[in-house]
């Protein structure tokens, strides 16, 4: 008795319709990635994320905490590329959201990297509030990823329930030293002020 086969490109143009019949006005707005090209572009830019070394004198405890937050989901992100099972469509809304995530965090820790140290204490509470809406827009993010849905191990599933809870309750961080070297600087700088060496500040004393 013969067999009708669907060839396999037609399944899996099928699954592609199927999807995208499920966000049509998301993808038609927001372009979104192919499934795949989105978790590679993950996998790549949080283990850039993940891997920065040689932290700038600023904003040191945020952006370490960014790293480490960015390193557990650098385990989901793998663990989701291993899997051969399938992946629900309502996922991609949130991966495309944490892709956006992580190209914002990324400039500005390199922002601090490749910035002045002056100019980083004098904004330092400026910038200490956008690492915290980047955390808060990550929890949100979260708010919505399918998690009991995903086939993960144990361990992943785990640390990133813990994350979600902990980046929902973060609140606001600005470092108290970074703070006073603030006030210190603006007091040297006042009293450089008419001073013909104006410009030249030794930045050892803060």
């Amino acid at each position: 008795m013969s067999r009708n086969l669907v060839p396999h490109h037609s399944v899996e143009t099928e699954n592609n319709t199927t999807m995208a019949a499920a966000f049509p006005s998301t993808m038609a707005s927001s372009g979104l990635l192919p499934f795949w090209s989105l978790l590679e572009s993950l996998v790549h830019i949080s283990n850039e994320v993940a891997s920065m070394e040689k932290l700038p004198f600023v904003q040191v405890r945020n952006i370490s905490a960014m790293i480490r937050r960015t390193q557990l989901l650098y385990s989901l992100f793998e663990d989701i590329q291993d899997t051969n099972g399938s992946i629900p469509p309502s996922s991609i809304l949130c991966l495309t959201e944490l892709l956006c995530i992580f190209r914002r965090v990324k400039a500005l820790i390199q922002e601090c990297k490749d910035g002045s140290c002056v100019w980083g204490l004098i904004q330092t509470q400026f910038v200490s509030n956008q690492f915290y809406v980047l955390v808060k827009e990550m929890g949100r993010a979260l708010d919505i990823l399918p998690l009991s849905l995903l086939d993960l191990s144990a361990d992943t599933r785990e640390q990133v329930e813990l994350l979600h809870k902990q980046v929902k309750r973060v609140d606001s961080y600005v470092d108290p030293r970074e703070l006073q070297r603030r006030e210190v600087l603006l007091q040297i700088m006042a009293s450089e002020k008419n001073n013909k060496n104006k410009g030249f500040l030794d930045f050892g004393i803060v």
